[in-house]
């Protein structure tokens, strides 16, 4: 979405067609624009993908308690994927980073799917990820190549809605595969989509060099009509050098915090304090070390911390960071707590993210219509936020205090109404704000801190819901001999911690 677009956020079929056809000036074609939206959809869905799969996948390899790193290592491969890209894309070209990211993606997708150990679907996991970043942020450096503006707008519309309904179909999607083919056929099922978008990009897509829109600084919280010329690079222009430094201190800091987060919460742990200093102090040492290598070392920053200032992104960032942490502190539990509590079925599980699914893609066509009608969008944002929250409050009450019914799921339909209308909001600001020198590094930084939020999220809420499984089953245990034996192998089978979950 930006900042000049005027017009409605999906065109008429009709007048898309029309344009596809019409305009010289497109070096993207439908057929290959619908494989950039394949592979835009396939990269978000499986973002989500694990919430549902995660735990028979680990079952199935024994390590039932190390079902979040399934789900913490694509978001790992996806965050550090964010920064190298872009240098990937200034040395071969767009093409061939999509190209690599697709690759990548699907040799992550069969490692997974054929892998005999819990350490080797985490690797696949890790490699997935990694593949599925630039698969997503690549599509807007190829819009960017689009010399009709208002073209690169519709598309852009397009890529929106493509990546929210992926986002939340994931995980039923992979609830349904599980339960239909088994979870080995589910992961291995991605790849003939992605060797599909290989083949069409590679034949279809003649793009050798990024370029980038770049737009004006209007006022905060309104949108005004001020489109720049697109500024293309020149072709002879030396690459900026890229800052490993800065890179290899990102990832040891992410890995660290991962880390400590779900060591701490581990069974066992509690008397490896030495494990959980060294690992919270590595973390504040690179994290100390990465904010002055990027203030003063590096003459290239991965991330400028001038944009972190509040009078810039300081306050879009933080909020993104909240955003995504509390949004997916809850997505891993809204199926599976009617499949462990309820004890439906996993089909009838994944029903419930029907209206999840609905109430985030109708929240990112009537965000996008709003904004474009009042040209405001931080009313939207609030309005949203307030939604939101309304409806996390009902599924804590109703879901907790109170016997739910089936139908109680429509509350998910409120509260991811209001993300998604927040989060569409929050995006617009973004492209509103965004300095001119660094408006690509600032996207960057933008689904770099999102992503971040994102991994604690889902960290957190599993490792405390596993917490709390283990202390309740030592307490009823706690006239037994061996119960730390017991605990250690019941927790280790998923059909015991349901069984546990239904009695409580």
């Amino acid at each position: 979405m930006t900042i000049g677009e005027r017009k409605a956020l999906l065109d008429r079929p009709g007048q898309d067609e029309e344009a596809l056809a019409g305009s010289d000036k497109l070096p993207i074609g439908k057929l290959t624009m619908g494989a950039l939206l394949l592979a835009c959809f396939l990269a978000n869905a499986d973002e989500t993908f694990v919430l549902s799969t995660g735990s028979d996948v680990a079952s199935a390899l024994n390590a039932s308690s190390s079902a979040s790193w399934l789900i913490t290592a694509y978001n790992l491969g996806y965050t550090v994927g964010l920064p190298v890209y872009g240098q990937i894309c200034e040395s071969t070209g767009p093409k061939g980073a999509v190209l690599l990211a697709l690759a990548l993606y699907a040799a992550g997708c069969i490692l997974t799917g054929v892998s005999g150990t819990i350490n080797y679907a985490i690797a696949g996991r890790v490699i997935t990820g990694f593949g599925g970043s630039g698969m997503n942020e690549l599509v807007s450096v190829l819009l960017n190549n689009i010399d009709d503006f208002h073209r690169v707008a519709m598309l852009r519309s397009y890529v929106t809605t493509v990546s929210l309904v992926g986002i939340t179909c994931g995980a039923p999607i992979g609830a349904l595969l599980t339960s239909q083919i088994g979870w080995q056929l589910a992961f291995i099922i991605h790849v003939p989509f992605a060797l599909l978008c290989i083949a069409i990009i590679s034949l279809k897509l003649h793009i050798d060099k990024p370029r980038s829109l770049i737009t004006t600084d209007p006022k905060y919280g309104t949108i005004e009509e001020t489109i720049e010329e697109t500024k293309i690079q020149e072709s002879g222009s030396k690459s900026k050098p890229f800052d490993i430094v800065g890179l290899g201190l990102l990832i040891t800091a992410i890995v660290c915090l991962l880390c400590f987060v779900q060591l701490a919460e581990a069974q066992g742990m509690q008397n490896q304090v030495m494990v959980l200093a060294i690992l919270g102090g590595t973390f504040i040492i690179c994290s100390v070390i990465f904010c002055v290598n990027e203030a003063y070392w590096t003459r290239d920053p991965l991330l400028p911390l001038c944009l972190l200032r509040i009078s810039k992104l300081g306050l879009n960032y933080g909020a993104q960071f909240f955003i995504g942490l509390a949004s997916y502190a809850m997505t891993p539990m809204f199926s599976d707590y009617w499949v462990n509590t309820r004890g439906v079925s996993a089909e009838e599980g994944a029903m419930c993210w029907g209206p999840v699914t609905l109430g985030f893609a109708f929240s990112a066509l009537v965000t996008g219509k709003l904004i474009q009608s009042t040209h405001i969008y931080l009313r939207w944002s609030v309005i949203g936020l307030a939604i939101s929250i309304f409806g996390f409050l009902l599924i804590l009450v109703r879901w907790t205090v109170y016997q739910p019914h089936m139908w109680e799921i429509s509350y998910g339909f409120l509260a991811w109404l209001g993300m998604g209308m927040t989060l569409s909001s929050q995006f617009v600001a973004l492209s509103a704000s965004k300095p001119e020198q660094n408006a690509a590094t600032s996207v960057t930084t933008y689904y770099l801190v999102q992503q971040v939020g994102f991994m604690m999220g889902i960290t957190l809420s599993k490792a405390l819901i596993s917490r709390e499984i283990e202390h309740r089953l030592m307490f009823a245990l706690r006239d037994e001999s061996g119960r730390n034996e017991v605990s250690i192998d019941a927790m280790s089978r998923s059909y015991v911690v349901t069984h546990i979950l239904t009695c409580w």
